[in-house]
């Protein structure tokens, strides 16, 4: 039975070190002989157990257990090279296995049959086998052993111990922010004052980096970008450091100037479905203070890794994915395992571009291709294949790059994009792909990030990281703004800065942690209130909504008449704090929102004691800011004139 069982938990960590980037046969062999001490001392000590069905279900608990960690390290260095780390988790949910289904259901069939495979081995040979000649205390030290030979383990080990005998943080005053390359001022974006700039198409090109360009490695791979790249403005010394490794960590960095690290203590797989970054000042946040048009448009859906939510929180008027945008095709079927193809997405963009242009307001339209995502890419069926080299992941880079270039031109073609400025953008370095034992050995890899129709014209050798990217994209949109990102710097203003900072200073990313936790994010203690069955009689719906339904925390109405409004409780003195107001509402009809307060000065609702946000059909996210506006009272919030149905799935006041 333990040979057996050796062989079987043996395959996963093979195939594991199979794919790992940093292939070492040392490494290999300490693993193997980990699993194998681990896997034979565990049936050892199963078997010297009394026959029963306790056994049997420890047994079958516990084989169950050891074959959820194998797989899960194999599926981790299968889809991006390495052991578990912070990007591993963050896509470790629920949600991202149903999103993801379509794509990766046979490893998950693989998982349940060599599963089923283990437990019906220790199942046959449980009664059949005689108990171990070595004593139970021998089998424990040689389980230890065994642990402390897994290099997985030993690595999460010694990060474990590094963050944990890190320096606390007492207070904001020991930090040296100008030793450290940080920015205090971004923790105090309160009023942001801007000024109108040029129109921005940003988009982002998944996993897409500079060696797909060398034509001596990848000769006639990207005509069009490399024939843009000679119309633009480049970085050529863009790195990825940690925090900005998958999608959602390089949107997060390249859009707020902080990347994507956060203290173990707030979770880790669902933190972008929490309050995580909302006092974070962002690209659109600015864009939105210049009264800026904002449109997200993505293939993939918008719940994979909470990427709605986040974008949602950041002043975008509408977020559209897979689900919004699939009732837009000529033909919804058309999908890949991700969403939508590339070729569906330019061309719906380009009806977008065309729409927000028409409408005479400064735009930003972020798109975010998905044709090139790893490990083995989906080209779009509009395109013709590399013909150099028979690769998938190689088809889907040369087919996004033509449909990139085709879209560019057409873009060209409209008066609008005399003052547009388009910027292209890797959202992180390539992940494991079938197309990496094409990658020169020693290759330095770099992202990709070039700007076209800007008065820049020499490409930019500074050292640079995506956090640097909002501040440098908004000097060249022409924005004027007095806001302040907390790690990006602008790279077109930047003479003697970047050579001063360390990017992979230990001390500073977990200051970095720190901030974005405690400072950059809503704690539960600073929620004053909050839409929950508690407070529900607190709340008059004083006129012309009916039928009020409530929810675990949100509550469903009809409109159906003139001037509809309900009045919040007694709430806290605003004049005392910085406060806003986050509202999740769903509406049938788009209309404007409306939040009345009081002053000590005016105790009427008045028109001048209001707020307003505009509200599109579908789900809105809306924040009030009441920046000591309002003295102590009770709000009155109006949803909306239109009739129909409305339904606030989330209310909170924060400090």
């Amino acid at each position: 039975m333990q040979m057996i069982l050796i062989f079987l938990f043996s395959l996963p960590v093979l195939l594991a070190h199979n794919y790992n980037l940093d292939q070492s046969a040392t490494t290999t062999i300490s693993a193997l002989i980990s699993v194998s001490l681990l896997i034979y001392c565990v049936s050892a000590l199963l078997i010297n157990l009394k026959r029963g069905s306790i056994r049997n279900i420890l047994g079958l608990a516990t084989l169950s257990a050891l074959a959820i960690y194998f797989y899960a390290q194999f599926l981790s260095y299968y889809l991006q090279g390495s052991y578990f780390n912070q990007q591993f988790f963050f896509h470790s949910n629920f949600t991202t296995l149903i999103e993801t289904w379509s794509v990766y259901y046979p490893l998950i069939i693989l998982f349940l049959g060599w599963t089923t495979c283990i437990c019906l081995v220790f199942l046959y040979f449980r009664n059949r086998v005689s108990g171990s000649e070595y004593s139970n205390e021998l089998l424990v030290l040689l389980l230890v052993s065994a642990l402390v030979l897994d290099p997985g383990i030993r690595d999460a080990v010694k990060v474990k111990t590094s963050l944990m005998t890190s320096p606390s943080i007492e207070s904001l005053e020991q930090i040296d922010w100008e030793q450290l390359g940080l920015d205090r001022n971004a923790l105090e974006n309160f009023d942001i004052a801007t000024g109108v700039g040029k129109n921005l198409v940003l988009v982002f090109l998944e996993g897409l980096e500079t060696v797909y360009m060398e034509e001596s490695i990848f000769p006639g791979l990207t005509p069009n970008l490399n024939a843009l790249n000679a119309q633009g403005w480049q970085l050529n010394n863009l790195n990825q450091i940690e925090g900005t490794g998958w999608t959602m960590g390089g949107i997060v960095a390249t859009l707020c100037g902080t990347p994507l690290v956060y203290e173990s203590s707030l979770g880790g797989n669902s933190i972008m479905f929490t309050r995580f970054l909302d006092k974070a000042t962002c690209l659109p946040d600015i864009l939105r203070q210049a009264d800026y048009q904002q449109v997200f448009m993505g293939g993939a859906s918008l719940e994979f890794a909470g990427k709605g939510d986040f974008l949602k929180l950041h002043s975008f008027d509408q977020v559209l994915g897979k689900a919004e945008l699939r009732r837009e095709l000529p033909d919804s079927s058309y999908l890949g395992g991700w969403g939508l193809f590339d070729d569906s997405l330019f061309a719906l963009a380009l009806q977008q571009y065309q729409r927000m242009a028409a409408a005479e307001k400064p735009f930003n339209l972020t798109l975010l291709t998905v044709d090139t995502h790893h490990p083995g890419g989906e080209p779009s069926s509009s395109c013709s294949p590399y013909a150099e080299i028979d690769n998938s992941i190689l088809h889907a880079v040369h087919c996004t790059d033509y449909l990139i270039g085709n879209f560019i031109e057409q873009l060209k073609q409209h008066p609008a994009y005399e003052d547009t400025v388009v910027v292209m953008v890797s959202d992180h370095l390539a992940l494991r792909n079938n197309a990496f034992s094409l990658f020169p050995k020693g290759y330095e890899r770099r992202l990709y990030f070039n700007v076209l129709n800007s008065d820049q014209l020499a490409s930019s050798q500074v050292l640079a990281t995506p956090m640097d990217l909002a501040p440098t994209i908004l000097e060249m949109l022409d924005i004027t703004h007095d806001a302040s990102f907390l790690v990006g710097i602008d790279l077109l203003n930047a003479e003697g800065q970047h050579s001063e900072r360390n990017m992979d200073d230990p001390r500073r990313e977990n200051i970095i942690r720190y901030l974005n936790s405690n400072h950059l994010s809503t704690a539960e203690n600073e929620v004053h209130y909050s839409l929950n069955r508690a407070n529900w009689g607190e709340i008059d719906f004083v006129n012309n909504i009916e039928n009020v339904e409530f929810t675990q925390n949100g509550v469903k109405f009809n409109v159906d008449g003139h001037d509809p409004y309900f009045i919040l409780p007694e709430l806290p003195n605003f004049q005392q704090k910085d406060f806003r107001l986050y509202i999740t509402i769903d509406v049938e009809q788009a209309s404007a929102m409306a939040l009345y307060y009081l002053t000590d000065e005016d105790k009427a609702y008045s028109e001048s004691n209001k707020l307003t946000r505009e509200t599109e059909t579908g789900s809105n996210q809306l924040v009030f800011s009441l920046n000591r506006r309002a003295g102590q009272g009770r709000l009155r919030i109006d949803p909306g004139s239109n009739p129909g149905q409305y339904f606030i799935r989330s209310l909170e006041i924060r400090s």
